[in-house]
């Protein structure tokens, strides 16, 4: 089996390196990539600790970087790189990534007061699987009964749709301006290609604010030299896998495959279970 997208807790994941090992030997997966978000580190913890010895497939390196296409937020997996050169551009964007963080959660907080959303601060310190998003609905939620008439309750319950409907979307009072936070894609896509990695889009069906899917990769195919598309992916439908496979092969790209897999706090990515084959998957023929 093959599972191309895993997180651990270098960024929101709920296993460490060594536990995730243990958890792709049991099911089996024979090739894999940990893609955590802006971060190499389990990457170099793999490699520094010989984990190599321990797991029983191939371990690919990757990390799922944030960046900026037109105006919209989203996220390329970047496969295959050389660690150390691309860790140090990872890393410089990791320090613009939590500073971005700090920032927006002020200014979410602003947001509530101007709503007359009532909140309650956690004292959960911003950190790797704890955003400032997260933190914010956990905030307001802390008020439920004085702010569930206010606005819509999937705001104060629902992450996901707040993240993707709210958080990300220029129309939504809640959104924040992230222009100058997060690397192009252009940028992103050249260092990547400068490291030897190769680039792909991921989980395009859960860019909910992206309207017209087909406009936007003509796009990203005709303005950046991206290699790959994310068909496989527990947000994408089988007859939307499909779709997304004959576009990658008319147009030249790679395809990819993977769960998403963060572990039970996410019940939508807790597990892995990828059905795409080694000949579908063509992006290994590139990486193996």
């Amino acid at each position: 089996m093959i599972d191309l997208h895993l997180h651990t807790t270098y960024s929101d994941g709920d296993y460490s390196v060594r536990d995730l090992i243990n958890i792709l030997n049991e099911k089996k997966i024979k090739l894999a990539s940990i893609t955590d978000h802006n971060s190499v580190d389990a990457h170099r913890e793999y490699r520094d600790s010989t984990y190599d010895r321990l797991y029983d497939g191939k371990m690919i390196t990757g990390s799922e970087i944030q960046t900026l296409m037109e105006d919209y937020l989203i996220e390329v997996l970047v496969y295959g790189y050389d660690l150390d050169h691309f860790k140090e551009y990872v890393d410089e964007t990791r320090k613009k990534f939590w500073d971005f963080h700090y920032h927006a959660y002020q200014e979410l907080l602003s947001k509530a007061r101007a709503l007359g959303l009532k909140y309650q601060e956690p004292s959960r310190p911003l950190e790797n699987g704890y955003y400032c998003n997260m933190k914010f609905q956990d905030a307001i939620a802390a008020c439920y009964e004085e702010n569930k008439g206010l606005v819509d309750e999937r705001i104060l319950k629902d992450h996901l749709y707040f993240y993707r409907h709210e958080f990300q979307n220029p129309n939504s009072i809640f959104y924040i301006d992230n222009s100058a936070s997060f690397p192009k894609i252009e940028d992103l896509i050249r260092v990547a290609h400068e490291c030897h990695g190769l680039c792909v889009l991921a989980h395009i069906d859960e860019y909910q604010s992206i309207e017209d899917k087909g406009a936007f990769l003509d796009a990203l195919v005709h303005d950046t030299a991206i290699d790959d598309i994310e068909c496989f992916h527990p947000s994408i439908s089988r007859e939307n896998t499909k779709k997304y496979m004959d576009y990658a092969k008319s147009h030249n790209l790679l395809i990819s495959a993977g769960s998403d897999f963060h572990g039970p706090h996410l019940p939508h990515r807790k597990g892995i279970d990828t059905i795409a084959t080694k000949e579908e998957v063509t992006i290994l023929k590139k990486l193996r």
